[in-house]
């Protein structure tokens, strides 16, 4: 990153920030932003004051910009990306540090319970509807101190909506213009509703929903080199149940989703592709005591995930992937004197594959089953950190050390330092560390002509980040910015070549290390919240080094004679995004503009043009009732991002497909 660039954005910040004053207002303002963030810390921050770089995109900005999930909602924040790969939708990747199909670099939770595939990894940031959101908080830079294993590159943390009645909801539904893939055939694309309750001490909220994400058709030429007419879908369900009484808490989540398979070959008729399902339910209870000299946080957590995938052209094989965790913490937060607080505490995981059963889809019978099933991985680790508060200083000092059955010990740590000129004004720096353990996935898949093969001696990847973050508020403008350094080990990634497993070898895809690469980068985001008007703007610029690069060679043999290349993490990753929007009201009438774009990237043999697409909405309000008719890529651009998994025939694939028309209906009761 050149330094000149870092100067212009540093001299942008003040400049921007040049509103009067409005103390009064500013709390009320900045009510998302406010004391209540708890994805850096056990004890509530606000972001001026928080020990981690978090963003926070509030319910205020959903419903004034008219998100519809929580995938589009992260795409506007600085630093993250919602992209995709042959395999899968919706994949959060943070500051450019590319996941594999499965989404286990960004630990994704609910209410602070971490939740993803105990086989392969992935978080699902489709678990929760928008329309179930209060807030989405992110936090940007590696978080293993405080969540140990899959929270390498950062933390997403969906809280869940209440109702500000003590006895009272919305219910939401919607048609959308490209469900089932057929410009201008309507049908539904929303539906849903959130009941809270709140007596005699206790509170609950129930929600529930459902989207369909269904795109308009377009031509695909997939890795047989087959040219179909490709109709992409995504369709979700949840529901949720949160309630709380005194210090008790507990949640539960069951969801599901079904979406399209590029897996397998697609020469099909009008692209009519095979199905794959997800089920997955997640409870949770936590307890908070207080004994006087501080709290302490007692905490467990179950996860079971399902996975049905299509493994050939006829959809006669398929694949039944399951997998739980269960989780247990406890921490205590005890105060001192002299500004001195101490927090510990011990946390255990254990991860079972269930099974992960090939069989045939017409009568059921087995056909083999993975070397992964009944697998298990048993982590155990124990935290601690110290802070100090007084006066404009805020100081954290902590680590964690972690034991985990398959991949070893770890010990990751973390250093704030932050000086705060007001309560809406501070200059923060830096330094975390984080690990991730290799799922049973990549290590056990077993060797055979398949897609990938595990490797047993993989090592955990790690990364360590500097940063250096200024924030300010005033009147009504708020201003972000962060400057950041990574450096990246032993990243996990598919090589291509001979591979010996167990006494058999193969020439093909593998799991494997890369080595040591480092990257840096700018990010900026600036909001303005008017009365009746109101803006925002994210940019990040970024840019990495090529100590991982390596030989995709020879080529596949599925290339069909194309030639091999150099692969690396950041060959794929645009030089700078930016997004932005403009809201603004009218009596009872609404209206909103909201736009990404990315800069030219590469896949492996071409390059790709810099990436547009924008999204217009208008609407109208009167007392608890809210239509909205949005226009989803108004440009009716086919908007592609590069293929860099699987490095075969396919160079890119499409994130939108066209322009989509949605109308959507609420009523707050």
């Amino acid at each position: 990153m050149k330094p000149a660039l870092y100067a212009m954005f540093a001299a942008l910040l003040p400049a921007c920030a040049s509103a009067a004053e409005a103390p009064a207002e500013f709390w009320s303002f900045m009510s998302e932003e406010a004391a209540n963030l708890t994805v850096a810390s056990p004890t509530p921050e606000s972001v001026f004051d928080s020990v981690s770089n978090v963003k926070v995109i509030g319910r205020a900005e959903i419903e004034r910009y008219n998100f519809g999930s929580v995938a589009e909602a992260l795409q506007t924040v600085p630093g993250i990306s919602v992209t995709r790969t042959y395999l899968m939708h919706n994949i959060p990747t943070v500051r450019g540090a590319l996941q594999e199909h499965y989404a286990n670099k960004v630990l994704v939770m609910i209410n602070n319970v971490p939740m993803w595939n105990a086989v392969t990894g992935e978080g699902d940031l489709d678990r929760v509807e928008i329309d179930s959101v209060e807030r989405i908080e992110v936090l940007l830079g590696p978080a293993s101190v405080l969540y140990g294993s899959n929270a390498l590159t950062g933390a997403i943390n969906i809280v869940l909506r209440e109702s500000a009645r003590p006895g009272g909801g919305h219910f939401t539904g919607g048609l959308g213009s490209g469900a089932g893939g057929y410009g201008g055939r309507s049908a539904l694309s929303r539906g849903g509703g959130l009941y809270s309750r709140k007596k005699d001490g206790l509170s609950y909220t129930v929600s529930a929903g459902s989207r369909d994400e269904s795109q308009p058709s377009t031509l695909f030429s997939d890795e047989n080199r087959d040219v179909i007419s490709l109709r992409e879908y995504l369709r979700t369900r949840s529901l949720n149940l949160s309630a709380r009484k005194g210090g008790t808490s507990f949640l539960f989540n069951a969801a599901g989703s079904d979406q399209n398979y590029l897996g397998n070959g697609l020469d099909l008729a009008s692209g009519a592709l095979f199905n794959e399902t997800k089920e997955m339910a997640l409870a949770s209870f936590s307890h908070v005591l207080d004994p006087g000299w501080g709290s302490v946080a007692l905490s467990a957590a179950y996860d079971w995930q399902r996975r049905n995938i299509p493994r050939d052209a006829a959809d006669d094989v398929r694949s039944d992937i399951t997998g739980s965790r269960l989780t247990g913490s406890a921490s205590a937060v005890i105060p001192m004197s002299g500004g001195f607080s101490l927090e510990a505490g011990a946390a255990g995981e254990y991860r079972g594959v269930t099974r992960y059963l090939n069989y045939n889809s017409d009568t059921g019978v087995p056909l083999d089953d993975n070397s992964m099933s009944g697998r298990s991985t048993r982590e155990n680790s124990a935290h601690a950190q110290a802070g100090y508060e007084k006066g404009r200083w805020k100081l954290l000092l902590g680590g964690r050390y972690t034991r985990n059955s398959q991949a070893g010990s770890n010990v990751s740590s973390r250093a704030s330092a932050i000086y705060k000129f007001s309560s809406h004004k501070s200059l923060k720096a830096m330094f975390s560390q984080s690990f991730r353990s290799p799922t049973a996935f990549e290590q056990y898949f077993k060797p055979s002509p398949v897609t990938v093969l595990g490797n047993p001696d993989l090592k955990p990847e790690k990364t360590g980040t500097w940063e250096v973050s200024y924030l300010e508020s005033r009147g009504r403008l708020f201003a972000h910015l962060t400057l950041y350094a990574s450096r990246h080990k032993d990243a996990i990634f598919r090589n291509y070549g001979t591979f010996t497993r167990d006494g058999v070898t193969a020439t093909n895809n593998f799991y494997d290390n890369a080595p040591e690469f480092t990257s840096e980068g700018v990010e900026l985001f600036m909001r303005y919240d008017g009365r009746r008007a109101g803006a925002f703007l994210s940019f990040e610029a970024s840019s990495g080094s090529r100590d991982d690069a390596h030989p995709v060679s020879p080529p596949d043999p599925n290339t069909f004679g194309l030639p091999g290349g150099t692969s690396w993490n950041y060959r794929y990753v645009p030089s700078y995004t930016v997004s932005g929007g403009l809201t603004g009201d009218i009596g009872d009438f609404f209206a909103a503009a909201n736009f990404n774009a990315f800069a030219r990237t590469r896949s492996l043999r071409e390059e790709i043009g810099a990436q547009f697409w924008a999204d217009l909405s208008l609407g109208w309000r009167s007392g608890g009732a809210r239509h909205a008719l949005a226009v989803r890529n108004v440009t009716d651009r086919v908007v592609e991002v590069p293929e860099y998994v699987r490095l075969q025939v396919v160079e890119r694939l499409p994130l939108y497909t066209g322009r989509r028309l949605e109308y959507t209906f609420s009523y707050r009761f």
